[in-house]
């Protein structure tokens, strides 16, 4: 799965995490909307996902190395 093809799923789940933060009233109304409504936030916020997502191949390679495990 791509990143282009995994961005709806990264969006649906930020749409999650942001009203169940405003639910919980942990964020306000006006941060809840910069998350869900500036694309700029939001797709910085997606790349950050995509990234972070993208760097666990590597960080679990890096380990396996530093143990000894084959790679």
């Amino acid at each position: 799965m791509t990143t282009g093809q995994m961005s709806p799923f990264i969006r649906i789940a930020l749409y999650m995490i942001a009203g169940w933060l405003y639910g919980s009233g942990y964020i306000g109304e006006e941060v809840r909307s910069l998350i869900t409504e500036d694309p700029a936030v939001a797709a910085s916020i997606e790349a950050g996902i995509a990234a972070a997502i993208g760097a666990i191949p590597v960080a679990w390679w890096q380990w396996a190395r530093k143990a000894g495990h084959p790679t």
